[in-house]
C-alpha cells in the first residue's frame, strides 16, 4: 500500500517536473526556479538541458507507472530493482543540488518537493 501511493507520487512528480522543463525550453520565465536561478528566461543551452530534463522525467515517469502496474513493465525484475536503486541515487542527487543552491525561489520550490521524491524512491526500492 505504502510503496502503491509512494509510486503514484512519483508519477505525479516526475510528470510535474516534466511540463516545467518543458515550460523552461518553451520560454517561460521561469528561469530564477531552475539551474542556480542565474536568469529569468533560459539562455540556448539551457533550454536545450530542460529538454533533456524532460525527456529523462516522463521515462522516470514511465517506469513508475509500470510500478503501479498501469502499464507493462519492459525491465524484468532484477534489472527493476537496479534501475529502482539508480533513481534513489538520482534523487539523492537531485535533493542535495536543489537544497544547496543559492538561489532561494529555487530551493523553495525544489527543495521539500526533491527530498519527497528521494523518500518515496526509497520506500519503491525497498
Amino acid at each position: 500500500m505504502l510503496d502503491a501511493f509512494a509510486s503514484g507520487f512519483l508519477v505525479f512528480a516526475t510528470f510535474a517536473t516534466a511540463l516545467f522543463q518543458l515550460a523552461l525550453v518553451l520560454g517561460a520565465p521561469m528561469g530564477e526556479y531552475a539551474f542556480g536561478g542565474q536568469s529569468p528566461k533560459l539562455p540556448a543551452q539551457y533550454r536545450f538541458s530542460s529538454a533533456v530534463s524532460f525527456l529523462v522525467m516522463l521515462a522516470i515517469c514511465g517506469h513508475y507507472i509500470a510500478q503501479l502496474g498501469w502499464l507493462a513493465p519492459l525491465l524484468d525484475a532484477d534489472l527493476n530493482a537496479i534501475v529502482n536503486w539508480v533513481l534513489v541515487g538520482f534523487f539523492a542527487l537531485s535533493a542535495l543540488v536543489n537544497n544547496l543552491t543559492k538561489s532561494e525561489k529555487e530551493k523553495r520550490l525544489w527543495g521539500g518537493v526533491t527530498i519527497a521524491m528521494l523518500l518515496c524512491s526509497i520506500i519503491v526500492a525497498i
